[in-house]
Order: structure tokens, then C-alpha cells, then sequence
């Protein structure tokens, strides 16, 4: 019986703690559906690959420098 009142105290979930847990679950769906379109767009697949070009051109370029050494 002491065991039972040495246990911490359950958190109960109030109606204020239930909407703010909605809100947050709705506002991440939006922003993995947000993330989701900009990852299919156009205009990220080509930052991907202009980023991508300029790293191996930048990588190529340090390796002939380095052999230089």
C-alpha cells in the first residue's frame, strides 16, 4: 500500500492538452506534406543537381591540387 503512494502521480490528459496535441499533429502532416511536394518539384531537382555538379567539380579540383603537393 506505500509502494502505490511512493508512485508518481499520472499526468491527466485536460481538454487544453488534448486540442494543443491535435494542433501539433495537424501542423506536422502539413509540413511533411509541404516537404513532400518540394521534393517532387522541378526546381529542387535541379538545385540537387546543380549542387551535385558543383561538388564533384570542386572535389576534381582539390584532387589536382593535391597531387600537386
Amino acid at each position: 500500500m506505500e509502494e502505490e503512494k511512493k508512485k508518481p502521480t499520472e499526468q491527466r490528459n485536460t481538454p487544453e492538452e488534448k486540442k494543443d496535441q491535435n494542433w501539433i499533429e495537424k501542423t506536422e502532416a502539413k509540413i511533411d506534406e509541404a516537404a513532400e511536394k518540394i521534393h517532387q518539384s522541378e526546381a529542387y531537382r535541379k538545385a540537387d543537381k546543380k549542387l551535385e555538379d558543383a561538388t564533384k567539380k570542386l572535389f576534381r579540383k582539390a584532387g589536382r591540387l593535391w597531387g600537386k603537393l
